[in-house]
């Protein structure tokens, strides 16, 4: 009698199966992963821009001359470093007021980032005192350390 080669039909069945489950299992999570990784760089985005307004401010630049965009600045007016579309997940907003209280605001945009992630917003927010505060409209698994929900 010859023996047997390769796997009976049983055996495959039963690995397909094992495959979906862990399919099952891990696609969700990685979807997760993703959409947590993405607001920690939009976070990382926008962090940096605090010093630029801290330090601008410093200066006496006026609030409303504290603008979005990487070209040069001038005596009057100071441009934070970035371009609004540094990030390709979405789109970044400074608006300084002249009393120092404003925000460095980051909108994921629909399509470039994770579904659970579109339309969302971190925010952060300066009082006229100079502390800062980050919250996030993002669902509270996502949301990246240091901010909180509003």
């Amino acid at each position: 009698m010859k023996a047997q080669k390769g796997f009976t039909l049983i055996e495959l069945m039963i690995v397909v199966a094992i495959i979906g489950i862990l399919a099952a299992i891990a696609i969700p999570q990685y979807q997760n992963y993703v959409a947590r990784s993405e607001g920690a760089s939009a976070l990382a985005t926008i962090n940096p821009l605090k010093t630029t307004v801290e330090e601008s401010l410093s200066r006496g630049i006026a609030g409303e001359n504290i603008k979005i965009g990487s070209q040069a600045s001038t005596a009057d007016t100071t441009y934070v470093g970035v371009d609004a579309t540094a990030n390709k997940l979405g789109t970044i907003a400074v608006t300084i007021g002249n009393n120092g209280a404003g925000t460095v605001t980051f909108t994921f945009a629909a399509g470039n980032s994770s579904p659970k992630n579109s339309g969302a917003i971190i925010t952060l927010t300066r009082t006229d005192a100079g502390s800062w505060a980050c919250t996030s409209t993002q669902d509270e698994m996502f949301i990246p350390k240091g901010c909180k929900a509003p």
